[in-house]
């Protein structure tokens, strides 16, 4: 690839233009997700972008739920090679405002009928994870990097011409970068607990048996200062009858010190998640859109037979505090155990295929989270 605009700044990595990253593995990515929530736990909204440099294509998506069940979700790709730093595909736009501090996200017009012109602010200190690598059957999965910040958010969310106003919502942001194969990864549980002076961030990746993987993560405060890591999160999951959305939890996070912290979740509105895998009625349109209703059945079945993640808005109790926050759950590749009746593994597309399915987690763009 040719010398371009951000070649002339001193930020390289590796001896080659900047398009290039250090491994030809497909499922190399850059990526960002956001989620935005109303303090009582009455709406959601998540939005994400990642471009496969060894690929050269970028994606986004945006999703919101309400607590009366309804659903907007939307999906946009682009080609990418020339122009990696441009963080947007369509009707998707992230701006950053001011580093490690502020960020614009916008949606226009698209098919689904949800648009959105919302700030972010940081309101507590970045957690940085420790690094995460891990094999499989002889293959690298996961080599990559990952960052967490809790947030504010202002500005307004437009649905089938409902406005909501955005008024110092909560949420927060993460940041990944390297190679990590969703189709690979059995199990993981990613944590975004908001309190009123501190946020909990948090990852654990546990194999099909239940062996822990990878454990990390901590209190971010917002006077500045953070806690010691975690090393260890222990979890009890319940689920709503035989859907997969998670109805509570009990979660014990224990610390360097061994002090233990002992977190009880309850999806006080159930309806409050966002699903990551195909649309309803996929095409190979450059923007889908798609709006669903939880109270329709029939939609929430085949949403969840095509899902290998969701992120479910849940209320937080600790020590005394009221929070809220996300609760995601990821379960493919050779599944997991104790709960398979909810989470069956997911039947993927061929290994060798372009990172799949296109929007699987807040984590393969065009799906998902973390």
């Amino acid at each position: 690839m040719a010398y371009r605009d951000w070649d002339d700044y001193l930020i390289h990595q590796i001896p080659s233009t900047l398009d290039h990253v250090r491994d030809s593995d497909p499922h190399w990515t850059d990526r960002f997700y956001f989620n935005c929530h109303a303090r009582d736990g009455s709406a959601l909204l998540t939005c994400g972008y990642g471009v496969f440099p060894n690929q050269q294509q970028a994606a986004g998506y945006a999703k919101l739920a309400l607590a009366n069940g309804r659903h907007w979700d939307v999906a946009a790709s682009r080609e990418c090679i020339g122009d990696r730093w441009i963080p947007g595909a369509g009707p998707l736009q992230f701006t950053v405002l001011e580093p490690r501090k502020r960020w614009r996200l916008q949606l226009g017009p698209n098919p689904s009928g949800l648009e959105y012109d919302v700030e972010y602010r940081a309101r507590a200190p970045i957690w940085e994870l420790r690094p995460i690598f891990g094999r499989k059957r002889g293959q690298v999965i996961v080599d990559q990097q990952h960052i967490q910040q809790s947030a504010t958010y202002s500005g307004w969310v437009k649905f089938d011409g409902e406005t909501m106003r955005v008024d110092n919502f909560y949420g927060s942001r993460d940041r990944t970068w390297g190679i990590r194969n969703h189709t690979q990864i059995d199990m993981w549980i990613w944590f975004a607990a908001q309190f009123e002076d501190r946020a909990i961030a948090a990852w654990v990746w546990e194999r099909k048996d239940g062996s822990v993987m990878y454990v990390d993560g901590g209190f971010c405060h917002e006077d500045g200062t953070i806690s010691k890591r975690f090393v260890k999160m222990l979890h009890n999951i319940s689920f709503d009858g035989d859907f997969k959305r998670e109805s509570a939890a009990e979660i014990v996070f224990v610390d360097e010190d061994d002090r233990r912290y002992v977190v009880k979740a309850t999806a006080q509105h159930p309806n409050v998640n966002v699903y990551y895998g195909q649309m309803l009625d996929p095409t190979n349109a450059a923007v889908q859109g798609q709006r669903w209703d939880e109270n329709d059945r029939a939609s929430l079945r085949k949403v969840e037979l095509r899902s290998a993640a969701s992120d479910q808005l849940m209320r937080y109790e600790l020590d005394g505090m009221v929070g809220y926050g996300i609760f995601e759950l990821w379960v493919a590749s050779d599944g997991y155990d104790r709960y398979d009746a909810n989470w069956p593994k997911l039947a993927w597309a061929p290994a060798t295929a372009a990172p799949a399915p296109a929007a699987a987690s807040r984590r393969e763009p065009a799906a998902a989270g973390s």
